[in-house]
């Protein structure tokens, strides 16, 4: 029964990557409020006229002693003075953005550093710039105002502002609003500078990446980038959902489904007691009673075999392989004797594998190997670098795994094993 039709099926479906998200990060950014007028303060060499500088000087007073509801209202009367000039204005427009931001009105706050920013001349350096756009971030992300966030975020980032948690923030409204075309493409660039500055890609920048080509039906990108987090971020839930893939997709080689099941059990994710059926009866269809023997043996000490209504139709499965790994283990002194070719050779690695012989099986891949002429040299150089990896060669099983080519599932296969590989 092929594999995309068995209990496996089940399982696959149950293992859907999901993820459900919300906008749980902040900006860590500085909100400027002491700094907008301790750096621009009133004083007699500023060009400012008297009655204006009065105001704003109260305005600034009732800032520093905590009076903000009254700051607010004075930072607005002296905005609405009669002739305000082009110097006078964004003077006072940060002390307005100032008791914006400390009384949290953060829409008021918005606006006003929306419009200093705009009224700056183009020449305005991006130094003086950039903490303006910190604060006015931190004010559109508290008043939820998610689409100027976005659009400021972009202004920021052009601008090169170095403030790490700018991206992570677009990012993460980008997905909460959905835009997922955006989210492909910023996390993608975060990816390129993450690699420039040799630095790992957060696993939540890539669960939303994954999110976001699942929406888009990028099946390429999103097999990518599950592939990605299984490398940096390995769990049972990421091979629960990457192993089932591999099975569904169109080049799939259905002679590697005993593989497949291998890949399940070695991460933790075979529990089925159906799995394990599929699982002995793929072993000793492929030749390997033993392997079958220990599957059914381990299904039986978990209690998952050998009761209920299917419990005689277990018993008949394990007499069968006893069966067969009876007159197997009659006939290997014979066959290892008479293995003269390649292929013979492979299949007798194959045997000792199945019974957890790696010493035998290593011996037994290399002579093959060595003579050539494999009919499917992809398939024994996968087996070869895991019976390395059994031996604790983990140098020479990543070699022997990369060497595997010609074989689509077989090439994928052997980059999940080396997945798996750094971290056991």
């Amino acid at each position: 029964m092929p594999l995309e039709m068995n209990t496996f099926s089940q399982f696959k479906k149950s293992a859907q990557f999901s993820c459900t998200l919300k906008l749980i990060g902040s900006l860590m950014l500085a909100s400027l409020a002491l700094c907008f007028y301790i750096s621009a303060p009133v004083s007699a060499q500023t060009p400012i006229r008297p009655e204006v500088a009065k105001s704003l000087q109260a305005a600034q007073d009732a800032l520093k002693a905590g009076q903000l509801e009254n700051a607010l209202l004075l930072s607005q009367q002296t905005l609405a003075m009669p002739g305000v000039t082009a110097f006078e204005k964004p003077l006072i427009q940060r002390t307005l953005a100032v008791a914006a931001l400390q009384i949290k009105n953060f829409p008021l706050a918005v606006s006003t550093l929306e419009n200093l920013l705009q009224e700056m001349p183009d020449s305005t350096p991006a130094a003086q710039k950039i903490p303006l756009i910190e604060s006015l971030l931190n004010a559109t992300q508290q008043a939820q105002d998610f689409s100027k966030l976005i659009d400021w975020a972009r202004i920021y980032l052009k601008l090169e502002g170095s403030n790490p948690s700018v991206r992570p923030v677009l990012i993460q409204t980008l997905s909460v609003l959905k835009r997922h075309a955006e989210v492909v493409q910023e996390v993608n660039e975060k990816i390129r500078l993450d690699e420039a500055a040799k630095l790992k890609t957060p696993e939540s920048d890539l669960r939303m990446l994954a999110v976001s080509q699942r929406q888009l039906k990028d099946e390429s990108g999103y097999n990518d980038t599950l592939k990605r987090l299984l490398q940096n971020y390995p769990s049972k839930a990421y091979w629960a959902e990457v192993i089932p893939r591999l099975a569904r997709q169109a080049h799939f080689n259905a002679r590697f489904d005993l593989d497949l099941y291998r890949l399940l059990e070695l991460t933790g994710n075979l529990e089925d007691v159906g799995e394990y059926v599929d699982m002995a009866n793929l072993a000793l269809k492929a030749g390997l009673p033993a392997e079958a023997m220990r599957v059914v043996e381990q299904a039986y000490a978990q209690g998952l075999m050998g009761k209920g209504t299917d419990a005689a139709a277990h018993q008949k499965l394990r007499q069968q392989i006893q069966l067969r790994l009876n007159e197997d283990e009659k006939a290997l002194p014979a066959l290892e004797k008479s293995a003269k070719d390649a292929n013979t050779l492979a299949s007798l690695a194959d045997v000792y594998a199945a019974q957890q012989k790696w010493d035998q099986s290593h011996a037994f891949y290399s002579k093959a190997l060595a003579m050539g002429g494999l009919r499917r040299e992809a398939e024994t150089r996968l087996h070869a670098g895991i019976a390395l990896f059994k031996l604790g060669q983990k140098a020479e099983a990543n070699t022997m795994w990369s060497s595997v080519q010609g074989d689509a599932t077989a090439v994928e296969l052997a980059q999940l094993w080396k997945f798996w590989q750094p971290a056991n």
